[in-house]
């Protein structure tokens, strides 16, 4: 038979830790296992539980933490049970058992599964960044060259069909530092989807990153709540470098000038005008909360109409005062004296199946099939808009490329020109924190740096008040003096 018991190692780690181990003992021998469960006091654990409950209430975490502590101690009673079939079990075994089961927990299977979730959940947005990550991971583990990548079927059963073909995994103990250096290598080689001439921008390659940290932490968690635990976490170590962008944004003057553009009225360009110029009046609104907008998402308050939405990227609630400049292109498509649940903008189909979901609250109960269909088709008249807008911009004779979300871009850059104050941009942007938005600002406005450098290097520059109130404190004596080496 085989004892089981839980100890705390008396040195805590580098993160100040004290880990939890679990102590196999078969035939007088002992084994140790470091399980995923770390305290931070010695005071937290309790070494002579009643029942499972070695971790104290003290501790938030206790709950889960002792249930994790159950499991861990089933299943080395489980890798017993398994080991003494085959023959003489000993502590050794067990613990070698327990690893061997999380070192072959496959990273693909789980991800997949994960990313089907999320897909099921109807959070499409989610699921379409996974499997974005795992496709490539597949072409690096299985030996596809990146200059091969642009000739493999972008979409479909194609796609599939080819991915099918793939057969090499890819287990949670194989991702490790080098690993990870090896596949950021990969995709440095990875053509650019929209420009095979370049590579992937240093900034997507980051993204790809992130959401693979995200599933394999994810992964970790699961692994720990069936008792199993991985040593270390690759991605404690691994650095992915991104380069700041030049946020392209419009001028008050570029954005006049697109306004006084002579346009058919009803035309797709029209429209498009419109939708950006609302979009940029309305605090930089998103093109596909825009695209979504609909008559009831107009109300009347206390003698000032404004348009109350939820974002569809964070599900905040945002209510944005109507300028004047808003009301004449609102106007233009909605009867004030009778507004309906029809889309604002003829770009989505009122007769298409997910309109019939007309408030945020709805939507989200939308079958996930519809909510696919819904971004889908919200993509594809966002793409639109901004081929059009770079129309646009060429009768306007703006040299800049423009796209929906530089209405944000310009929204944040002249608030942060006229000295707006930060927590009201943040909050007009629907930022979650004042460091994003702070963050977001300092890519814009350069007028402060300006005045600094011609403030250090410009000689003519003198603060003449300053100089003023310095020779007032010079005694008149030594000031009459001074003035006479002037004249000289």
């Amino acid at each position: 038979m085989a004892t089981y018991r839980f100890e705390l190692n008396d040195k805590p780690s580098r993160n100040g830790k004290y880990s939890v181990f679990l102590r196999v003992t078969v035939n007088g021998i002992r084994k140790k296992l470091k399980t995923s469960i770390e305290v931070n006091r010695k005071s937290d654990w309790n070494p002579t539980p009643k029942g499972d409950n070695w971790i104290r209430p003290s501790e938030p975490n206790s709950k889960a933490w002792n249930m994790i502590l159950s499991k861990t101690i089933e299943k080395a009673k489980e890798t017993y049970q398994e080991l003494a079939i085959e023959g003489a079990v000993t502590s050794g075994k067990i613990i070698s058992g327990m690893n061997a089961e999380a070192n072959s927990f496959s990273f693909i299977s789980y991800a997949e599964e994960y990313a089907q979730r999320t897909y099921e959940a109807g959070e499409y947005r989610t699921y379409t960044k996974y499997i974005t990550l795992l496709n490539k991971l597949k072409f690096f583990i299985n030996g596809i060259t990146p200059t091969a990548i642009p000739l493999i079927p972008r979409n479909g059963k194609e796609l599939e069909e080819y991915l099918k073909r793939l057969k090499k995994d890819l287990l949670f103990n194989e991702i490790n530092l080098s690993f990870l250096n090896k596949f950021k290598a990969y995709l440095k080689k990875v053509p650019n989807s929209k420009n095979s001439s370049l590579t992937l921008h240093p900034n997507t390659i980051s993204k790809q990153f992130d959401n693979f940290k995200s599933l394999y932490n994810k992964g970790r968690i699961e692994l720990r709540e069936k008792g199993l635990s991985l040593k270390n976490n690759p991605f404690d170590d691994f650095e992915c470098e991104t380069i700041d962008t030049n946020k392209e944004k419009l001028t008050i003057e570029e954005i006049e000038s697109l306004k006084a553009l002579q346009l058919e009225e009803g035309s797709l360009i029209w429209h498009t005008r419109n939708c950006f110029l609302l979009a940029f009046y309305c605090a930089g609104m998103r093109a596909g909360d825009l695209i979504q907008l609909r008559e009831n998402n107009i109300i009347y308050e206390n003698g000032r109409w404004r348009i109350s939405y939820r974002m569809d990227k964070t599900g905040t609630l945002k209510e944005i005062l109507l300028l004047p400049e808003s009301m004449a292109i609102i106007t233009k498509y909605v009867d004030l004296n009778s507004r309906t649940s029809k889309y604002i903008f003829p770009l989505l189909d009122n007769k298409a199946p997910y309109a019939k979901a007309a408030t945020w609250e709805e939507k989200e109960q939308l079958p996930y099939e519809l909510k696919k269909m819904l971004l889908q088709h919200t993509n594809s008249k966002n793409s639109l808009l901004n081929k059009y807008l770079g129309k646009l911009a060429t009768l306007a004779g703006i040299e800049k490329k423009i796209s929906m979300h530089i209405a944000r871009h310009s929204f944040a850059n002249i608030a942060r020109q006229k000295k707006a104050n930060v927590y009201d941009i943040s909050k007009a942007l629907g930022h979650t924190s004042l460091k994003i938005t702070e963050t977001y600002l300092s890519k814009f406005d350069t007028t402060s740096q300006d005045a600094t450098m011609k403030q250090v290097f410009d000689t003519n520059n003198i603060d003449e008040e300053l100089l003023i109130k310095q020779l007032q404190e010079i005694a008149p004596d030594k000031l009459r003096d001074i003035l006479k080496r002037i004249e000289k």
